[in-house]
């Protein structure tokens, strides 16, 4: 399948081929943009000021992690909000990608998801056996928590403080696991982690 962009000030033009199981996200890592104007420029980086003050400078070194709340002291993580956090990061650094001098930008945003989605990761491998008892007994006390102390992983509130059975949290967990990787990022390091997302994808 090829895609053109015919030429204008918008709309640079670039062919390329791919397959339909292509990641959406794919064409972003060989197409290079011309930019007619400074202007572009100007934006994408205000658009890395920004996440950069109001979402990287809240992640855990720790853990990667990012707490609900910036205000106060906060030590709750919530599994969906660091992924729209890690998400944020991840796209502006795709469209860094095209950037001849991106000042190291790239790097830096990539490595803050990556960071994100591993501390994600590690909290879920903490939490494996209950992905077992899960397949036996589905009760929501065996289910893999969705709030985890923002430094340390552990988890915080019990099944009967707080709803943790939020299969659209692990869905998406998953969803921009495969797109990152699909990207070019690496996130995944080694076979039990391997063996740990093929469990929770397949329930094996």
């Amino acid at each position: 399948m090829e895609v053109t962009n015919f030429d204008d000030d918008d709309n640079p033009t670039y062919n390329r081929s791919y397959s339909l199981l292509d990641s959406v996200y794919e064409p972003a890592k060989t197409v290079s943009l011309i930019f007619s104007d400074d202007n572009r420029l100007d934006k994408l980086d205000k658009y890395y000021r920004n996440v950069k003050s109001t979402v990287l400078n809240y992640q855990s070194p720790a853990t990667g992690l990012f707490p609900t709340k910036t205000v106060g002291d906060c030590n709750y993580a919530k599994v969906r909000d660091c992924l729209y956090c890690a998400a944020s990061a991840w796209a502006v650094a795709l469209a860094y990608r095209r950037i001849d001098d991106d000042k190291g930008r790239t790097h830096e945003l990539e490595y803050c998801a990556v960071k994100c989605m591993r501390g994600i990761l590690y909290c879920y491998m903490r939490q494996a056996d209950k992905v077992e008892h899960f397949k036996q007994h589905s009760d929501p006390s065996n289910c893999l928590h969705s709030v985890f102390n923002v430094h340390t992983g552990d988890e915080v509130l019990s099944s009967e403080e707080y709803g943790h059975l939020q299969i659209d949290a692990v869905s998406l967990f998953l969803l921009y696991l495969v797109e990152m990787i699909s990207s070019g990022l690496q996130i995944i390091y080694n076979t039990d982690e391997v063996l740990f997302v093929k469990m929770i994808h397949l329930g094996k």
